[in-house]
């Protein structure tokens, strides 16, 4: 067990302030996606601390720095704002007082390993598949209270980015990879949640845009139609994503027709953030109950 792994270091205090300040911003209309901590605008992070500082986040309130990291990520997932609102103050909320939050990120991990399209992936190649299972273990030895130590976590890195290597140039295969090379960390390794879920994103993205078969070769069309149109002034009128629509509806219906389908998946694909963000509340609001050491 880690002293600074201990929610709000066992006092109820601490919760309480941080809540509050949270809560204060929400309703003044200040509480953003981004920056942290601008023209008095706060994400999750900047409404506890009022700065830019992930660390002194999870410093103050006793989270794992890997849990402090991911939050921002996991919001950013949510919307409209006011669902992201409902997240971030459900955050806190939901930790108990005293919990011991020391296994939770390697808990998440696990959980994000064991993903269905990322098995059938992995389980394509065997040298991957065995890096996949060998990390796995050391997390799993984590949870138990049995942390591995550097040289074993040294030996799965080198063994999945050997695997990584010798894969061909599939883009899908590489991105499954990646998933399991930026897990292969301890869970007390600042980034290693947050690299491990945005490489899962990633991962999880291609896959449903292989399934439309939506190609490279026409999101870089949309983007060269799109610069295009900006040189012009073509559609000025529109902003944004409808301006985009707007180009293709009136020159390109066929191409405007399957990029509306590439958006929806993506959009979707931002469910994955949500359905996280819940899953590790769950994982957080059943830690065990511990007081802060002296």
């Amino acid at each position: 067990m880690m002293a600074d792994a201990i929610a709000f270091h066992g006092d109820p205090a601490v919760k309480a302030q941080a809540t509050a300040r949270l809560r204060q911003h929400v309703a003044a209309g200040s509480f953003v996606y981004f920056p942290a901590w601008e023209d008095g605008k706060a994400n999750a992070i900047g409404a506890v601390v009022e700065a830019d500082d992930t660390p002194a986040y999870a410093a103050r309130l006793g989270y794992p720095t890997a849990l402090a990291e991911t939050l921002p990520m996991l919001i950013n997932g949510f919307r409209p704002l006011s669902e992201a609102a409902r997240f971030a103050e459900a955050w806190l909320a939901r930790t108990p007082v005293g919990g011991d939050l020391s296994a939770v990120v390697s808990r998440m991990i696990l959980d994000l390993l064991a993903k269905p399209r990322l098995c059938d992936t992995t389980c394509r190649h065997p040298a991957l598949e065995e890096s996949r299972l060998a990390i796995i273990a050391l997390h799993r030895r984590a949870v138990e209270g049995d942390e591995p130590d550097r040289q074993q976590w040294k030996a799965v890195r080198l063994a999945a980015v050997a695997a990584t290597d010798a894969l061909g140039d599939d883009a899908l295969d590489r991105a499954a990879a990646s998933t399991v090379e930026s897990a292969a960390w301890p869970g007390t390794m600042r980034t290693v949640l947050r690299d491990t879920l945005n490489a899962l994103g990633a991962f999880e993205l291609r896959v449903a845009l292989a399934e439309i078969g939506w190609t490279p070769e026409e999101e870089s069309r949309v983007f060269q139609l799109r610069e295009q149109a900006e040189k012009n002034a073509y559609k000025a009128e529109f902003q944004g994503l409808e301006r985009v629509y707007a180009i293709l509806d009136a020159d390109h219906p066929e191409l405007s027709a399957r990029f509306r389908k590439r958006c929806e998946r993506l959009e979707q694909s931002s469910e994955m953030y949500v359905t996280t963000g819940w899953r590790l509340i769950e994982m957080i609001e059943t830690s065990p109950i511990l007081t802060a050491q002296a």
